[in-house]
């Protein structure tokens, strides 16, 4: 009897004992333990979730991030004109954006903040900054980015000031206008005879003839022929397939440099 009850004792012993041993290989297998068990739900998540084992580095933890979403072009007809653009009208060099047509001819800074759009805000200048006579506002080339609220688009465009005095920015006219598929997001944005981000070459050309036209490898110019420093010019840059994907609008309100 004092047998039996031994040998019952020396199972249960090594019973426990053998217990004890798999609950400590299950804890020091890796991480693992400690992420939930529901792997219905992980199993729905898979494809959004980075594998816990991943051990090619800790970027694998991070998720991605999200992808600028590819400007797609607003279809519309391009009314052709009964005979080329005289790049001498005022009235054709305007843009519309969001349905707010702007003649750059007639306008001020002031223009363009009355109807949404603020200026760069990580410029060193405001609406407000005085600009000295005769001279312009941003990066000479593309001068500063103007944002439409409530949108994640924009434009660049030069303020300029042709004064004899300092004027604010918000007063200063408009020298030029660029809108770029990179940047232009959500904006609709559109030129003369509905040109616009997307159009073809071939577009472009029935609606400025071959008057004006220089043709070069990567974009379309058409400049008003003035005889001097003065003129205005559109041009369209162009992708290898022919469609638009930067277009720029130059007024002949500049700066007026002495060279002597």
């Amino acid at each position: 009897m004092r047998k039996l009850i031994a040998c019952a004792l020396v199972m249960i012993l090594a019973l426990s004992l053998l217990a004890g041993c798999s609950g400590g290989s299950s804890s020091n297998s890796g991480g693992s333990s400690n992420t939930p068990s529901n792997s219905s739900s992980n199993s729905e998540n898979n494809s959004n979730t980075p594998p816990a084992s991943d051990s090619s580095g800790g970027s694998s933890s991070t998720p991605a991030s999200t992808p600028t979403p590819a400007y797609t072009p607003i279809e519309r007809d391009v009314e052709v004109p009964d005979s080329p653009l005289d790049l001498s009208d005022d009235s054709i060099y305007f843009v519309v954006i969001d349905g707010v047509k702007f003649n750059l001819m007639d306008i001020t800074v002031k223009d363009f903040l009355n109807a949404g759009f603020y200026l760069d805000e990580d410029e060193d200048f405001d609406e407000n900054t005085m600009v000295e006579p005769n001279s312009n506002i941003g990066n000479t080339m593309v001068g500063t980015s103007l944002y439409k609220k409530g949108t994640d688009g924009k434009i660049f465009f030069v303020p300029v000031n042709r004064t004899d005095r300092g004027i604010p920015v918000k007063d200063c006219e408009i020298q030029s206008v660029l809108f770029n598929t990179r940047f232009i997001r959500s904006l609709d944005v559109y030129t003369v005879s509905n040109l616009s981000l997307g159009c073809t070459e071939e577009e472009v050309i029935s609606v400025f003839c071959d008057d004006h036209e220089d043709i070069g490898d990567v974009s379309l110019t058409f400049v008003e022929d003035t005889g001097g420093f003065l003129n205005r010019y559109f041009r369209f840059a162009k992708r290898v397939d022919g469609t638009i994907y930067d277009i720029e609008i130059f007024t002949n309100k500049r700066v007026i440099y002495d060279w002597e």
